[in-house]
């Protein structure tokens, strides 16, 4: 059965920070969401922070590329001061199918972590925050929190629970060995990428496009050295031309992330 998507929007109100975190706004029933801050400017000009989200163990939320039915995690921050701009280091979802629709989950107690670039001496970040909640029905829920890093004062507590986090945040890998190059089959509507490692876990391995939220399904062996993962969905050739295809899985020392250009869109049998 489909999941039903309620159409209401908890309207929260602005929760303004001036310490390492922020008080917690409910977005929804038993869902609440806050800011913290390592506090801590490295020598990139950054300071990381965390979008924290506490909700009970069976209530989700979801990826950068949510699924069939998820909604994704916004973060617009229209409004900050002194601060350059803000990038969501995304962990490891959990791939799961309900209903015979695809997502990409994360349920209960979640981190995300946010490399924050700081532009000034009095940084405000004033994030306006949209994301999809589901138990039994799928909720748009939003909240507008402000918080002010005191760059002079790290804070320790914070700065462990936002590494802890990035520590579940897929790390770039090469592919060497493993993956190989990558293209849209025209015909059987899937990304094929060859896989040099016969033996390769290839199971947990999630497939997508940067800056699309293109949905593809599980990954298949169709041949000895190669793997399709299917689009769910329809679109033209044109619109993954010169895209980048993301491979994310879950090894045994952690996550990682291999990147592979789309060769073009071609038939796999050539």
């Amino acid at each position: 059965m489909k999941i039903v998507i309620a159409i209401f929007t908890t309207l929260a109100l602005s929760a303004v920070g001036v310490a390492a975190e922020t008080d917690w706004v409910e977005v929804a029933p038993d869902v609440s969401v806050r800011l913290i801050s390592s506090d801590t400017l490295t020598d990139e000009g950054l300071v990381w922070m965390g979008l924290e989200i506490d909700m009970p163990a069976d209530t989700k939320t979801y990826w950068r590329v949510p699924g069939e039915t998820g909604l994704p995690l916004i973060i617009d921050t229209e409004g900050s001061r002194d601060i350059g701009g803000v990038e969501i280091a995304w962990p490891y979802p959990k791939r799961e199918v309900a209903g015979g629709y695809l997502d990409h989950a994360f349920y209960g107690h979640v981190v995300f972590p946010l490399a924050v670039a700081i532009e000034g001496d009095s940084p405000l970040l004033v994030a306006d925050i949209t994301l999809g909640v589901c138990s039994d029905v799928c909720v748009p829920a939003n909240a507008s929190i402000e918080i002010a890093p005191a760059l002079e004062a790290p804070d320790g507590p914070n700065d462990f629970r936002i590494r802890q986090a990035l520590a579940t945040v897929p790390l770039p890998h090469d592919g060497d060995g493993i993956l190989g190059a990558a293209r849209f089959d025209v015909n059987t509507e899937a990304i094929i990428v060859d896989l040099l490692e016969p033996g390769f876990d290839h199971t947990s391995m999630i497939a997508d496009i940067a800056g699309s939220s293109l949905v593809f399904g599980e990954p298949e062996i169709v041949e000895p050295s190669r793997l399709s993962f299917p689009l769910l969905g329809r679109v033209g050739p044109e619109a993954l031309r010169d895209a980048k295809a993301r491979f994310t899985f879950n090894g045994d020392d952690g996550p990682f992330e291999i990147i592979r250009p789309l060769a073009g869109t071609e038939s796999a049998s050539r």
